[in-house]
């Protein structure tokens, strides 16, 4: 039996509907052959897997609370759009007049370090400096 033949089989081999004869070739092929022999087990396996899942039951409710979950949000949704206009407005206006009060604080708790009177006295000199008779910058544009 060749391979080709065999992987043609192996499901009426698996459920048991092939006659004697060729079950007995398909069983020593699998016997000989380790591609053949995986591809069957590779079949089996899959085929579990389908029978595990059918025996899961579900639960019938489960549609039911999920389509709950999903009204409750949409309904959370529309409740949060329905929000009053005056909230649209008052929010926006709370965060302007805090931020004005705490750039007012601010300027104020800063003018208290300022110091009222000058710190850096002038020395003598520059008290006598008169700035009317320094020579002006024309003189120096005419040369």
């Amino acid at each position: 039996m060749n391979c080709q033949l065999c992987q043609k089989e192996l499901d009426a081999y698996r459920e048991g509907l092939l006659p004697e004869g060729m079950r007995v070739q398909v069983e020593n092929h699998l016997g000989n052959c380790i591609e053949c022999a995986e591809s069957f087990h590779l079949v089996s396996l899959s085929y579990q897997v389908i029978e595990e899942e059918r025996r899961l039951r579900t639960n019938p409710f489960l549609v039911t609370r999920i389509m709950a979950g999903i009204e409750e949000l949409a309904q959370n949704r529309e409740n949060h759009q329905r929000s009053p206009s005056y909230q649209k407005v008052l929010k926006p206006l709370l965060i302007s007049v805090s931020i004005a009060a705490a750039v007012f604080i601010g300027v104020m708790f800063g003018n208290i370090y300022l110091p009222t009177h000058p710190t850096n006295n002038l020395p003598v000199e520059m008290t006598y400096m008169n700035d009317a008779a320094l020579e002006s910058v024309d003189l120096f544009s005419q040369l």
